[in-house]
């Protein structure tokens, strides 16, 4: 009787689990991403990448030696550049609540306040040590309560929340790619994308459930991210190929 019992326990555990592992593989593969378009940029080595939708056009740092700002329209058209001082530029965003941008510097761990002309405002060093060259901050994104995450690259890699204070409020260290090269928060499913470069995936993730959504990702070097929710665009930019990619989510077809 009580082999009969685990066999049966046995039975239904195996029967769960291939219903979970079901319903996982449903939902990371219930859309697929589309490229609509890849577009040469008229400047290299792009690092970083923010949407600012009042004006509905994208901004772009680049890393040393040239630490400029990019102003661009959603067709790549460069707008507006300026240049300010800094080391090793590596992630921007922008801040809806001040109309302004933020920027990462991977070489010292700070985050810089600039205005959209170009004029800084604050510089702030965070406690963030890298354990190798170029391991260091490599995104930053702010959701619409002006709150600011950072994106450690590798070594290992790192998820930060930082408080009004900047103090870091959450620290949680990511397993799930080789290297972690760009975030964005995304409200309407109030969660993170994140892009990994050497890994060449683009993930759904947050803090509670982790990985939701996996896509792989046939562009080298990617290093920065916009998602518009309204249009359901993804914009990426390549470093190596110093491009801007716009792809969208396509829902598979399910045959009746």
């Amino acid at each position: 009787m009580k082999k009969i019992l685990k066999y049966s326990l046995f039975v239904l555990f195996v029967i769960i689990s291939c219903s979970m592992d079901e319903k996982i593989t449903e939902s990371i593969s219930q859309y697929h991403l589309v490229l609509d378009s890849e577009i040469k940029l008229d400047f290299s080595e792009p690092s970083g990448l923010t949407y600012c939708p009042i004006s509905q056009t994208l901004w772009v740092v680049n890393d040393s030696p040239a630490n400029r700002i990019y102003n661009i329209n959603l067709e790549g058209l460069t707008l507006q550049t300026f240049v300010i001082d800094g080391n090793d530029f590596e992630g921007i965003s922008y801040d809806i609540i001040t109309n302004t941008l933020w920027i990462v510097d991977e070489k010292t761990s700070e985050i810089i306040n600039i205005s959209l002309q170009g004029k800084e405002i604050k510089r702030i060093e965070l406690p963030i040590s890298q354990e190798s060259s170029n391991s260091g901050l490599e995104g930053i994104c702010l959701d619409s309560s002006g709150n600011i995450y950072l994106l450690k690259e590798k070594n290992p890699g790192k998820f930060y929340k930082i408080n009004s204070d900047f103090t870091i409020s959450t620290e949680i260290e990511l397993t799930f790619a080789s290297d972690y090269s760009g975030i964005w928060y995304d409200s309407s499913r109030d969660g993170f994308w994140i892009i990994s470069d050497a890994s060449e995936k683009l993930y759904l993730w947050d803090i509670t459930n982790g990985i939701r959504e996996q896509y792989s990702l046939n562009i080298p070097k990617v290093e920065g991210i916009v998602f518009v929710s309204d249009t359901n665009v993804f914009y990426l930019v390549s470093d190596s190929e110093a491009k801007l990619y716009k792809l969208h989510l396509e829902e598979y077809e399910t045959n009746n």
